[in-house]
């Protein structure tokens, strides 16, 4: 095991010393619709430091992710795994994700191996920063310590600053920056330096610029391959995981009314400031050659937040610019607006400067793709559900998934085979809280959580359990071609109407879509806890996890602000 660590080793792991290590840079945005980027159609954001980055490599069109939603889709990130081996997920909407900062789970350690941790095996110097809603403490009892079970650190991240829960609702900022507009503010939403909470509440409107100089001070301290000191010439990895552009929106004071989209707009374009800042960095420090960089977003857009407060998931004519139609969905659902995220892939020596690609590739296989370039095997016994994307990366035409499966908490309700046909065995039904209006959005739940009401009122997503769902007899599931000829999922495919220049029939397709899923069922338990949650959703808010500012503790649970022990004022750091 690696030195005062507890993280997870497979028996079968192996370390080949003839891998070419790159250095690895993911940049993950938040809440990120297809079409948000210029690169991707959007009128609205200039955004020319990412636009460069495409461009300089592969821009992919097909990619997914492995949930439409943040903590499982998160999981499969950091593990290659679907979000259902980890636990990160559930059926109600406030077991979808960690609930709160306070919940006794998250991404265990002691059972997967992050990628910081299958890096680290390889001699990787590891970082990162910004939101991380994987899980903070697992101490049980009144009066336990804070083990910080969940945290980056405990994930072997040797280094991080950021919001280790969420850019939740209750983090939306009173008239000085801070996100104390709401009592619960401080609760929700604060920054903390590996295990210790520097600033409570958290100063959001600076919360891009905090995180982007941590991740440049980061990179200035590593060396190129060529450095005769053996540990600062160490390759490295570091996730950078930006709030850009979850809700509440914020930014600089400075930034606001910038671009032509108004204050989402000014998100993706304070968003694209921080890529050029860290891409020229790595620059300036002789690093880029030899960097892998990899760009994307956790899910679809937060559409229930409104048309002004959410992204855009348009699908453009590569040559007239024209739109063509919309992705159908958003977050919380497995539509394609929901799993289809922009994407690319910059690798010296691999990829082509660019080169767009339709073949199918998902966020679920950055872990694979970065440890075979490592030399990390973590042997036959221990499952990754990623497929190495270096043959994609290289130009090969097909996807490396026979078959991926759509999962909305633990119900399969799709599966892509191939990376173009998608069936759909069931469907998430859009319903209201509030009255149907396109004025706020399309295809989605409309309408305020009545449970939000308690602490800051919220939009409720679409679910997953079966009172959300259409399900499709056996000979009727509905079947896309979704990898180029219908994204936005409008011409449900029967016998009569299939592609002449499809190698199988649309019975094969169902059938081979359908054995994976049986066989998956199979393998791993379905479900969920009485509460509708996974291993790693699962539990209720404590006062003694409650992460605060050093020397203070919450009082009272859930609601409770964090006081000063002794002198019991509220407690304030930063």
């Amino acid at each position: 095991p690696l030195a005062g660590s507890a993280a997870f080793v497979p028996q079968g792991l192996r370390i080949s010393p003839h891998a070419p290590r790159p250095n690895v840079l993911v940049l993950l945005v938040d809440d990120m619709g297809y079409s948000d980027l210029a690169a991707y159609g959007s009128p609205n954001a200039s955004t020319p430091h990412i636009d460069a980055l495409i461009g300089s490599g592969v821009k992919f069109t097909n990619w997914v992710s492995a949930a439409p939603i943040c903590t499982p889709s998160r999981a499969a990130l950091q593990t290659g795994r679907y979000p259902i081996r980890t636990g990160c997920i559930g059926n109600l909407e406030k077991y979808r994700v960690i609930p709160t900062p306070s919940n006794p789970h998250g991404l265990d350690p002691e059972q997967h191996v992050s990628m910081a941790t299958a890096l680290k095996h390889a001699g990787y110097r590891t970082g990162m920063a910004g939101k991380w809603h994987l899980g903070i403490n697992g101490n049980t009892g009144t009066l336990s310590a804070q083990d910080h079970a969940f945290t980056p650190t405990a994930h072997s991240y040797e280094t991080y600053l950021g919001a280790p829960y969420t850019n939740a609702p209750m983090c939306a900022v009173d008239g000085d920056g801070v996100s104390q507009k709401y009592r619960s503010g401080p609760t929700y939403c604060f920054l903390m330096a590996n295990t210790t909470v520097v600033e409570q509440p958290l100063r959001l409107e600076n919360f891009t610029r905090t995180i982007t100089d941590f991740a440049v001070d980061f990179l200035r301290n590593q060396k190129p391959a060529t450095s005769h000191n053996e540990y600062e010439s160490s390759p490295f990895f570091f996730l950078m995981s930006y709030f850009h552009v979850h809700t509440p929106l914020f930014t600089m004071r400075k930034n606001r009314g910038r671009s032509r989209g108004g204050l989402f707009g000014d998100n993706v374009e304070e968003l694209d400031d921080s890529v050029g800042r860290i891409v020229q960095v790595l620059r300036e420090e002789g690093l880029l050659n030899d960097t892998v960089i990899f760009l994307t977003s956790d899910n679809g857009p937060y559409q229930e937040e409104g048309w002004e407060n959410s992204g855009r998931t348009n699908v453009y004519d590569a040559g007239s610019k024209q739109r063509l139609g919309r992705l159908r969905g958003g977050k919380g659902q497995v539509f394609e607006g929901g799993i289809r995220m922009p994407g690319a892939v910059v690798w010296p020596g691999v990829t082509t400067a660019g080169t767009e690609s339709d073949v199918m590739v998902s966020t679920m296989d950055i872990f694979p793709t970065v440890l075979q370039a490592a030399g990390v095997d973590l042997g036959k016994d221990y499952i990754v559900d990623g497929k190495d994307m270096t043959p994609v990366l290289r130009g090969a035409n097909a996807s490396q998934h026979d078959v991926f499966l759509h999962y909305c908490g633990f119900n399969i309700l799709a599966a892509r085979v191939h990376g173009r046909f998608k069936v759909f065995w069931a469907m998430q039904k859009w319903y209201t809280n509030d009255p149907k209006n396109a004025s706020v959005c399309l295809e989605c739940c409309n309408g305020v959580n009545p449970a939000s009401q308690l602490v800051v009122p919220a939009a409720e997503l679409c679910g997953c359990s079966e009172k959300d769902l259409i399900r499709f007899p056996t000979g009727e599931e509905q079947v896309f071609d979704v990898q180029s000829a219908d994204l936005t999922e409008s011409n449900s495919l029967t016998s009569a109407n299939w592609p002449a220049d499809a190698q199988l029939s649309r019975a094969q397709v169902i059938s081979i879509a359908t054995a994976e899923k049986e066989r998956m069922e199979k393998e791993i338990h379905s479900k969920p806890n009485k509460q509708g949650a996974g291993s790693c959703t699962a539990g209720g808010p404590a006062a003694s996890r409650q992460p605060c500012c050093p020397g203070c503790r919450q009082a009272v649970p859930f609601y409770g602000q964090c006081r000063r022990r002794g002198l019991g004022g509220v407690c304030y750091c930063g």
